[in-house]
């Protein structure tokens, strides 16, 4: 992503804290780069992980100014919670904090208990995905209302809490797509290119796209295929047998160059997180055909701006049907790169964000 947050318009004074469940790939991946952004113009921050990261090299690669808390080791979940709530009103009362950064369900709930207990008078985003954990926070807001004291009868009643106020301000800013993946210019190549991919290691997506391209492969059409993205041992033999190219790329412009001569982009449904490269891919412009998911769903829509499958026949025939159509593979490639612009683009994350300040 670029250093569009760099334009938050924040004083010294003001912080940001980054309130996160699980620090995966996908999450850090966001919150490493805003993080990084807001660190070189001088911003305080403070991240809150709420579990222990799977991959604690990760935290090494935060920006030097950011401060991490992290909860204590060994405690039980609902330990775990509260003690998630107590640092996220601390925060919120030791300075002047402008924003508050909520990856997702766990840390949306925090912050309403937090509103419930101590207050928060921060605005909040919901980073990212989706309405419904929108719905959710608000479920939960409702649930943890204050009980009423008993009042005269002609007495007021209070209609709402600090928790309805927190649910009502939460709001939803997608996953940005790195700058390098939008009006990147795209040449198909001569031979039908299949490509697929994940930012983490995904077994099961391998497997399937292995099996797709030995069955592929037994087609008099000459098909080429290849994996851009990180793959375990056993899945790198798989992709070899099958013929399929492996392409780890770290950096977003050769990913978006690997990626520039595909003739449409396959995801699949291998892990719960949110789907990345399927976004790179839409932003590129490349019709996309993904398999039935919440994920996916989130993404694209089924005939509009990407075809969705939940049978490996409807896949293979969907595959088939992109070869045959150029007009096809055009018209859904420019659906998605729209979608994805309207959604995605650093620069409509910058906007939203600067309504921090």
């Amino acid at each position: 992503m670029d250093r569009a947050h760099a334009a938050i318009s924040l004083t010294n004074d003001e912080a940001v804290v980054h309130v996160i469940g699980k620090l995966t790939d996908s999450a850090f991946a966001f919150v490493g780069s805003t993080s990084q952004a807001l660190g070189d113009t001088g911003v305080p921050q403070t991240v809150i992980l709420l579990q222990d990261p799977p991959n604690r090299s990760l935290l090494a690669k935060f920006h030097p100014a950011v401060r991490l808390e992290l909860l204590p080791a060994g405690i039980g979940p609902v330990r775990r919670f509260l003690a998630g709530v107590k640092v996220l009103c601390h925060e919120a009362s030791a300075r002047p904090v402008a924003a508050i950064h909520l990856h997702g369900v766990v840390p949306s709930l925090t912050a309403v208990y937090a509103a419930w207990f101590c207050g928060l008078s921060p605005k909040l985003f919901l980073l990212p995905h989706g309405s419904r954990l929108q719905w959710l926070v608000r479920k939960a807001a409702a649930a943890v209302r204050r009980p009423r004291a008993v009042s005269p009868p002609h007495a007021e009643t209070p209609t709402h809490t600090a928790a309805d106020d927190v649910a009502k301000v939460i709001r939803l800013v997608e996953h940005p797509v790195d700058a390098q993946f939008f009006g990147h210019d795209r040449h198909e190549s001569r031979r039908p290119l299949i490509v697929a991919g994940s930012a983490s290691v995904d077994p099961v997506g391998a497997a399937q796209f292995a099996q797709m391209a030995v069955l592929l492969g037994e087609d008099a059409t000459a098909l080429s295929f290849n994996w851009v993205g990180r793959v375990d041992n056993e899945s790198r033999a798989r992709l070899k047998a099958a013929n399929v190219g492996i392409f780890d790329e770290d950096d977003p412009a050769a990913r978006a160059a690997r990626l520039a001569g595909a003739w449409m982009y396959v995801a699949y449904a291998g892990t719960s997180d949110f789907p990345l490269r399927l976004a790179e891919a839409m932003a590129l412009g490349l019709p996309c055909v993904a398999w039935d998911s919440p994920q996916a769903r989130s993404v694209l829509r089924h005939g509009e701006t990407g075809l969705l499958c939940s049978t490996p026949s409807q896949l293979l025939a969907t595959i088939a049907q992109l070869i045959d159509s150029p007009e096809l593979r055009h018209n859904m490639g420019r659906a998605a790169q729209e979608e994805a612009t309207r959604r995605f683009h650093p620069a409509k994350v910058r906007d939203l964000l600067q309504t921090a300040a």
